[in-house]
């Protein structure tokens, strides 16, 4: 019996104690108006509730205030008020420390037990990785690349030859690290915006030098995709890849009926190993841009994050389809009998999913390695083909504002009849009417040279920083508009355009920023179709009857009749809006109302900003008014030669305290945003 007796007291014991370290968790987190973490504030709890007891069963003994056999020998009124104050201030203190934890580590910085443990896999298999990505960067040479202040700000450029070297090592380190870092060599290779033309022109290797996966994987990841044998969707499946790239490859097959189509697969354990080596490229340029000068300027860390975002889409080959009907639509149908001089391929939407993408084949040979084909032109006929492609993007980023956003190279096709087609749309940039008109009126002001025109487009289309110089913005454009009348630009004509702009500080925005790229891609690929082809004479014979379209009479008369039926209401209700307005200026009870603070942000930050420094006063207060009282002389008794005023004075610097403690916690958090 007693035993049982002597379980269920221990049971009530710990019950309880459970109980009241839930309260004091939630109450801790309620008087720190702060997302506490729920372990923290539980332990913080525990430690101090633990340091309360036995505080006061020390303190109550050695004054005797208590016997050996736990009786009293004091008033109860005093030991009450010992209890409370000791736990009290016990709770005082457990504020502070996690006050002084959540300065120190925020709540969420480190991952709790369950969160630690599902990441510990992943997380080793990510240092392994990350070891293996640096000792391939040293290993071609860019270890001294990664360290601290490397190229400072000192104003000391780095020779042609380092740059060669680097530009080179760079190469072979991101071909040699596998999928994601070759995908995002490509990428940078299109930035001429940030990157010189040494390392852009050897990042642009990467694009055809991708090795191709065993065949057996690939055939098990397209049987996945489909969900039953190859040979029951197509007459041939050629093992032998058509085209090998970073995150799938192309094979050629033939579905019944004859139809030739190319089958684009992802490669498989692409999607697991993108994710681990996107982790790391996260860490190197958090690193990079932490410690080096030039990754500062490069914006590594934006880069990367944007590339993540990028590389995701392209996963998803749902998305490729979608933007391949898009694109297909942009295109002009032909005349009767005529060949149109560039196309799309026809996706299989029945036979596409996740990670395969069916469509039809296209005749030709890329860009880059189409010497041959291009041979058998003259110079007008490949003039002719440079401004047929040129005109499609203009007419895709000026009228139809869905537009390829990557056309290097290896992008477009020529065929022996001089067929021109686009392949992997898995990037595609999206305008609005406000970003297409701001560009037509920029390509017409460069054709034009007029550098103030030019200017205010630009302006329009980004979003220029404070304090900027306009006018020196003003002169800058001008002097590149008239090395693009002297040709004297005309291996990096858009590239210096973008380069210019955000040299001068002005954000430019993602989809302004991929029309810019695209443009900058497209040059490369122009010149290689038509050697010496003057991209801004093409664009201004290309961009003047696009741009009529938005200012014939009956696409104004279309505009116009837009804005009026959205204006209708407000025009029928004027006249009585006139009509109230003067009666009430002639009967004299016209009068304005001001609504001050009507916006929500403004109640907000005043209503912060009088809480906070009310709550300072009363904290200051509170302390003050504790001090005063714990230093009194005399006054009413407790008991037992305990005086009343200082007990009140502990409760009110209790308090007082507490209330600091929640303005420095407002104080630290900071006031709402306006």
């Amino acid at each position: 019996m007693q035993e049982i007796s002597g379980f269920l007291t221990g049971l009530v014991g710990v019950v309880a104690t459970v109980v009241m370290l839930g309260l004091l968790a939630a109450t801790s987190r309620r008087v720190m108006g702060a997302p506490v973490g729920w372990v923290r504030a539980a332990v913080v709890s525990f430690l101090t509730l633990s340091a309360a007891s036995g505080a006061l069963t020390y303190g109550l003994a050695s004054n005797g205030w208590v016997t050996d056999a736990g009786d009293l020998t004091v008033h109860p009124a005093v030991a009450l008020a010992a209890v409370v104050l000791t736990f009290a201030w016990a709770y005082v203190l457990g504020l502070c420390v996690l006050l002084v934890l959540e300065l120190l580590v925020p709540t969420g910085a480190v991952p709790g037990p369950w969160r630690a443990f599902q990441g510990l896999r992943q997380g080793r298999r990510e240092s392994r990785r990350y070891a293996q990505i640096l000792a391939i960067g040293a290993r071609h040479g860019l270890g001294g690349t990664l360290r601290r202040g490397a190229r400072d700000a000192d104003g000391v450029r780095m020779s042609r030859t380092d740059e060669r070297r680097l530009a080179a090592g760079l190469r072979d380190t991101l071909g040699d690290a596998g999928v994601t870092f070759v995908k995002f060599g490509q990428v940078l290779s299109t930035r001429r915006d940030l990157l010189s033309p040494t390392v852009a022109d050897a990042l642009a290797s990467l694009q055809s030098e991708v090795p191709p996966a065993p065949w057996a994987d690939v055939e098990a990841a397209v049987v996945a995709a489909l969900g039953r044998p190859i040979e029951e969707v197509f007459d041939e499946f050629s093992p032998e890849p058509l085209a090998s790239a970073s995150v799938g490859q192309v094979h050629v097959a033939r579905l019944p009926g004859g139809r030739e189509v190319v089958v684009k697969v992802q490669r498989p354990g692409a999607r697991d190993q993108v994710e681990v080596d996107l982790a790391i490229l996260r860490r190197l340029a958090r690193r990079l841009e932490r410690d080096t000068a030039w990754g500062r300027t490069l914006g590594v860390v934006g880069l990367a994050e944007g590339f993540a975002d990028m590389l995701h889409e392209e996963l998803d080959y749902r998305r490729e389809a979608e933007n391949t009907i898009a694109l297909r639509a942009t295109l002009e149908p032909p005349a009767p009998g005529a060949t149109a001089p560039v196309v799309v391929p026809d996706v299989d939407l029945d036979l596409s999913g996740p990670t395969l993408l069916v469509m039809d084949r296209l005749a030709g040979e890329p860009v880059g390695r189409a010497e041959t084909v291009l041979a058998r032109f003259d110079a007008g006929r490949r003039a002719e083909l440079a401004g047929s492609l040129l005109a499609v993007a203009l007419r895709q980023v000026l009228v139809a504002g869905t537009f390829h956003a990557d056309l290097h190279p290896g992008n477009v096709l020529v065929s022996a009849d001089g067929t021109i087609g686009l392949l992997d749309m898995g990037a595609v940039g999206r305008l609005g009417e406000p970003e297409r008109l701001g560009i037509a009126a920029l390509l017409l002001a460069i054709d034009g040279d007029d550098a103030v025109a030019a200017t205010d487009a630009l302006l329009e289309l980004l979003e220029p920083p404070g304090g900027l110089d306009a006018r020196r913005l003003e002169r800058s454009v001008g002097q590149l508009l008239l090395r693009f009348r002297s040709g004297a630009a005309v291996d990096a004509s858009f590239a210096a355009l973008f380069r210019l702009v955000t040299d001068a500080g002005c954000a430019v925005p993602a989809n302004v920023a991929a029309a810019f790229r695209t443009f900058t891609s497209l040059e490369g690929t122009l010149r290689r179709i038509s050697p010496g082809f003057d991209l801004i004479a093409g664009a201004r014979e290309a961009t003047r009857p696009l741009v009529e379209e938005y200012t014939t009479f009956g696409a104004v008369r279309r505009k116009v009749t837009q804005q009026l039926v959205g204006l209708a209401p407000e025009v029928e209700r004027f006249p009585r809006r006139v009509t109230r307005l003067v009666t009430d200026l002639e009967q004299g009870r016209f009068t304005v109302q001001v609504r001050a603070f009507a916006d929500p942000s403004d109640r907000a930050f005043v209503t912060s900003l009088v809480q906070q420094v009310v709550a300072t006063f009363v904290a200051s207060s509170a302390v003050v008014a504790a001090v005063l009282l714990m230093v009194a002389e005399g006054g009413p008794q407790l008991g037992d030669g305990v005086a009343l005023f200082p007990v009140l004075g502990a409760l009110l610097g209790f308090a007082g305290t507490v209330l600091g403690v929640r303005v420095l916690v407002f104080a630290f958090r900071g006031l709402p945003a306006r």
